[in-house]
């Protein structure tokens, strides 16, 4: 396992609306309480799969995707968000790996 490389806090949000202290329920925001968070490793994603093709220029896009350690007692739901650094990301994406039990691989998108 690569946990030393696990260098970055991630913390999975409820999509579910949520009660304010004035009773109304509102959707998931940036200072949502999290269901739990963990270490994470932000995957590269090579800058070539990104070029523009008529700039010439490689970017990135705001589509991280991290791996954590496998736990089969958290299983992730693909409606939670990932707040990582400030901002919400929506789960595009989940691979479990059942058969090593090492590490759960996970792609995002910012949220809108």
């Amino acid at each position: 396992m690569r946990l030393t490389r696990m260098t970055e806090r991630i913390e999975f949000i409820s999509s579910k609306p949520v009660q304010n202290d004035d009773g109304v329920m509102m959707p998931p925001s940036a200072d949502t309480p999290p269901i739990f968070s963990c270490w994470a490793e932000v995957l590269n994603t090579p800058i070539r799969e990104f070029k523009d093709a008529t700039t010439k220029v490689g970017n990135r896009r705001e589509s991280p995707n991290f791996a954590i350690k496998f736990e089969p007692q958290r299983l992730i739901d693909s409606t939670w968000k990932v707040r990582w650094r400030g901002k919400m990301y929506e789960i595009t994406g989940i691979d479990e790996d059942f058969d090593k039990r090492d590490l759960t691989k996970l792609e995002c998108k910012v949220a809108m």
